[in-house]
């Protein structure tokens, strides 16, 4: 997975108006950056929403860490 494929991904699950990319979502799962939420879904872990912040800073977004 290249990393604009795992960036794709990432925002897919992030944000609720994007459609999933086919296997992005497992992949991310494979890597650590996202964990079976319910039963169909999935959802970002720590790592998932840190790869998604700015170098060196906390993601200030809507996921888990809130800074």
């Amino acid at each position: 997975m290249t990393p604009t494929e795992r960036l794709e991904a990432l925002l897919d699950l992030a944000d609720p108006e994007r459609t999933p990319t086919a296997g992005g979502i497992r992949r991310l799962m494979v890597l650590g950056l996202a964990e079976p939420a319910g039963k169909t879904g999935a959802r970002l872990t720590s790592a998932g929403w840190s790869e998604l912040g700015e170098p060196g800073r906390a993601f200030r977004g809507h996921g888990p860490l809130r800074v």
